[in-house]
């Protein structure tokens, strides 16, 4: 009879544990916490959680989960609890489809989805918390920060003399002061207008942050993270299979991928409008178009680099850098192998991938 994956080995469950907790005092502890934690965070934590739960149980998870938690309750109060939203239903999603064993495909489908409602749900919350503009009070968070900072004005100077503040002045003007230890400061007009500077990029970074979550990362971290998970619980017997195929033999089938051309299309045709709405919508059709064709070009990359006997940590290390510094090549890849299938994986017009039969 099956049983749970509550907890598999004590070494699996001793390593996540403490390179979570980790992480997460270093985020505590690093400059302007609230904005590194933020960034750092949501990006990380939700792939970290993957492969917890599929390498070291669902108990371990569960107790990095409270880690993070309690991390993220110092840093932002009370509100930091709205993490548990964020992550709590894509990790359990994914603990049931591996007790249920549900199929790969299906399973990366389903934590796409619940990782999509759960981060719009704290979107919506936050938004009403910060009175309608969640952006500025993230930018506002990190003025205070930067405020509280004991090398603020060295911070600023450095961010001055690199060409990324302007201060705003004559040029002839007087910038600094001296304070009454001996040292100096920014004048007072000059700091305020960094900090606008500083505010309306901040603002700006956090608004296009949204459109990206909501596709491509989701469909990475659902697709690629939640496969990462199962290769490497496959390899150290912690976690089912899911009858997950190779990576180098993952594809988009052809239906699949005349409906994925419609995205591009509409990307396409909201290049040139000037509506804000549209644009944003434009730009997300194509954030999944380039999502679903980086991951193929890799998987194509992964198939040729496979067939030359290249070792599985190089391909590794060389998928993990093309996708993080050169992700519209891996793009290009994906739709070159789309077209041309040189891997001959669509051999006809019904082979599809296991989710769509």
């Amino acid at each position: 009879m099956h049983t749970a994956r509550l907890f598999t080995t004590p070494k699996q469950a001793l390593v996540w544990m403490l390179m979570i907790g980790a992480l997460v005092f270093f985020l505590q502890m690093s400059f302007l916490p609230a904005v590194s934690f933020l960034g750092t965070g949501i990006i990380l934590f939700p792939v970290l959680l993957l492969l917890v739960v599929a390498l070291a149980g669902i108990v371990p998870a569960f107790f990095c989960l409270v880690l993070i938690l309690i991390a993220s309750k110092t840093v932002y109060g009370n509100g930091g609890l709205w993490l548990a939203v964020y992550l709590l239903p894509m990790t359990a999603a994914f603990a049931t489809c591996l007790e249920m064993r549900v199929p790969f495909f299906k399973t990366a489908a389903i934590v796409l989805g619940t990782f999509i409602v759960s981060m719009l749900v704290v979107f919506i919350a936050l938004q009403r918390e910060a009175g309608g503009n969640l952006y500025e009070a993230i930018a506002k968070e990190a003025i205070t920060g930067l405020e509280n900072f004991p090398a603020r004005d060295n911070l600023l100077y450095t961010f001055w003399r690199g060409g990324l503040l302007s201060h705003g002045q004559e040029a002839e003007s007087q910038l600094f002061e001296s304070t009454q230890y001996g040292g100096w400061t920014f004048k007072p007009e000059v700091i305020a207008e960094f900090y606008k500077q500083i505010s309306a990029r901040i603002t700006a970074l956090t608004a296009s942050l949204l459109p990206g979550l909501l596709t491509s990362y989701t469909i990475t971290t659902a697709f690629a993270g939640t496969g990462l998970a199962i290769k490497l619980a496959t390899r150290y017997d912690t976690a089912p299979s899911l009858d997950m195929p190779p990576f180098s033999k993952w594809f988009i089938s052809r239906s699949l991928g005349r409906r994925m051309s419609v995205l591009a299309l509409g990307y396409l045709m909201t290049i040139l409008t000037a509506n804000p709405v549209f644009r944003i919508a434009g730009q997300m059709m194509y954030n999944v178009f380039f999502a679903f064709y980086a991951i193929q070009g890799m998987s194509y990359l992964n198939y040729i680099m496979k067939r030359r006997g290249t070792r599985p940590v190089f391909r590794f290390i060389l998928l993990l850098l093309l996708f993080m510094i050169l992700s519209p090549v891996a793009m290009i890849l994906g739709v070159y192998d789309q077209v041309m299938d040189p891997r001959k994986l669509r051999v006809d017009e019904n082979s599809k991938l296991p989710f769509e039969r």
